[in-house]
Parts: structure tokens; sequence; C-alpha cells
């Protein structure tokens, strides 16, 4: 990928303005992924200034160090990736703020100039999330006796995943993805950021419901799927096992997950 030294110069001048959006980077032992993605937001073509911040839960491998390049970075006490978000929300200096997965990728250099343009325009946006596409490793898998099967054409779970985000939205039941997600900062406080649901599933539909259940109660606001807009997201954590699990545990913990995303909205 090819960075020309024009875009590279007017980032730098953007760093020394206020920022408009904080990206915030959770990470933990991400040394194979993390150059890539900071590579690709450094690359974005803006006209307001932007700010990288990498929360990191104590890697062990060099995720520090390649992400000190590139921008600011923070070692959270406690680690997990729900623990890793709340804290580096304390060190956001923007009303935007953007949650990126160390291993997802915006390659369309206006991304950034396009989503702030969304907010900028509509107040009443409270949180989206842009669609997303599984660019490598296998998506699912699953065991049949001995035997271990990978399936890896992208194609159906992706389309599978942007028709089943967009009628979400459309029939006015929207869910935001973890691996990119922006929401006004004082819509996170009013939430009281992320929670932590059973076994770490489903962290980002919790953040979602919560954003949900304050638009109800404040009778205005929205959450948002960006059809238009997308990013590359790694297959690693995809298998068929988890997947199911996750549904399962969403069906059997309902009224937990329920109850977490109610909790401590602030109004």
């Amino acid at each position: 990928m090819n960075y020309t030294r024009t875009s590279l110069k007017v980032n730098k001048q953007h760093l020394k303005k206020e920022p408009k959006i904080s990206i915030i980077i959770p990470t933990y032992n991400e040394e194979k992924y993390i150059k890539s993605t900071l590579l690709a937001v450094k690359n974005q073509k803006c006209t307001f200034s932007y700010e990288i911040i990498v929360v990191d839960g104590q890697s062990s491998d060099n995720t520090i160090d390649i992400a000190k390049n590139y921008g600011k970075v923070y070692i959270s006490e406690e680690k997990g990736k729900v623990a890793q978000l709340n804290f580096s929300i304390t060190k956001a200096n923007s009303d935007l703020i953007l949650f990126l997965d160390a291993d997802t990728l915006i390659l369309d250099t206006l991304f950034l100039q396009k989503i702030y343009r969304k907010f900028q325009n509509n107040g009443n946006l409270f949180a989206c999330s842009a669609r997303f596409k599984y660019h490598n490793g296998h998506w699912l898998s699953f065991n049949l006796g001995p035997y271990k099967f990978i399936i890896t054409r992208f194609i159906f779970i992706n389309i599978f995943s942007h028709l089943w985000y967009f009628f979400k939205d459309l029939f006015g039941y929207p869910e935001l993805t973890g691996m990119n997600l922006m929401v006004r900062k004082d819509i996170f406080n009013k939430v009281n950021g992320f929670k932590k649901p059973p076994n770490s599933l489903g962290i980002d539909k919790t953040f979602s419901d919560s954003v949900l259940y304050l638009t109800k109660l404040l009778n205005r606001g929205k959450v948002k799927t960006l059809n238009l807009l997308s990013v590359l997201t790694s297959s690693r954590h995809l298998t068929m096992e988890r997947s199911l699990k996750r549904i399962r545990q969403y069906f059997s913990e309902k009224e937990t997950y329920h109850n977490l995303a109610k909790e401590s909205v602030d109004l």
C-alpha cells in the first residue's frame, strides 16, 4: 500500500490542531495486525484533525513498540476489552469517538471525512457503524467427528451480514458492530460506557441496546448502520462454535442482556 508525501504532510498538520475525532484502538498482542490498521488510519484525507489512541491490555509482544510510532499509547491496568475501552475514553480529547478493532482496516481514504459529515449534518445521530466485510482466514469452521471443516468463501457471510444489518436498521432495530463504532462522547458517558456481558459475548450488542434504550428515554436520537460505508476486518475469531454459542446465550440470558442495557443510564 502506497502513502503519498502529500497525505502524510496533511496528516501531520492536522495533528497540531484540536482533534475532531478520537480514534481508539484496543490491543492485546496484536503485532501481526496493528501496523496495517494504523497505516490505514494515517492515510485518511480529512479537512479536520483527529487523534489516534491505542489502549493496550499489557501485551507481551511488540504491539506497544509498533503503536508508539503512530499515535498515543496507554496501558490499561485492568485487562479485557471492556475495561480498556472504558479507560480509554478518559484520554480522548474529542467530542466524537471512533472505536476500531486492531485487525480492522478503513481503506476508503475519505472514511473519516464521510462519517464525520454524518454527525455534523445530523445532530440527532447518537451512534453508528459502517458495514464490515471479512477478508482473510476462515469465516466458519466446524468439527464432524474427527474431521475439521473450514469454509473460506467470504461472499456468502458478507452478503448475509450486510442483509442482516440492513434489515435490522430498516425495521428500527439497528445494531452497532464492535469492529467499528462511532459515538458522541456525551452519549457514551450517558449510557455509562461498555458493560461486560456473560462470557464477554455481545459487548457491541449490549452497547447498542444501551444507546437505543437512551433514545427511548429521551424520545430522540438515532442509531444507524451506514450501508454505503464499509471496513475490512479479520475473520480469525469467527467460528461456527462461537457463533452458535453467542446466539444460544442471547436467548438463554435475554433478561441479563436487557438489564445490562439499562444499567446506569444517566439522563
